[in-house]
């Protein structure tokens, strides 16, 4: 049997395409080299010498209340970032929505993390005057 990461058809998050170790976030929050903000979400992103790019979440219960809310927005945010990951290399990203993400309608969260990707990609290319300085 092929692997998940490689059946297309597959709608499965691979462990290959997730931050999973406390370490692996504490080194994007402390030596983030791109930075996507916006009122509802920030992106932070590190590259990394692994064979792909990496996602993890951070939905705090402060910003996002309800349990069945969180539990969307990550699922959009997984989605999306999984249709979004060829093109964005060797990468660690974290996603922190912020307060009022959860207010917006479904189609809304989902065009919303479409535009942070494609804006991450276009930053990571240098496309984009968005670094992390350690003060921001």
């Amino acid at each position: 049997m092929a692997p998940e990461a490689d059946n297309p058809a597959s709608n499965r998050f691979p462990r290959s395409l997730r931050l999973l170790k406390s370490a692996e976030f504490q080194a994007v929050f402390a030596a983030a080299e791109q930075r996507v903000s916006h009122r509802y979400y920030l992106l932070l992103a590190r590259t990394h010498s692994g064979a792909g790019p990496r996602l993890g979440l951070v939905v705090a219960r402060k910003n996002i209340r309800l349990a069945t809310r969180r539990n969307r927005i990550k699922r959009v945010a997984r989605e999306t970032f999984r249709h979004q990951a060829p093109g964005l290399g060797a990468v660690d990203v974290l996603f922190l929505p912020r307060r009022g993400m959860d207010a917006l309608p479904p189609d809304r969260q989902t065009r919303l993390l479409r535009e942070a990707w494609r804006a991450l990609t276009k930053a990571l290319e240098g496309g984009g005057p968005r670094p992390c300085s350690p003060e921001s």
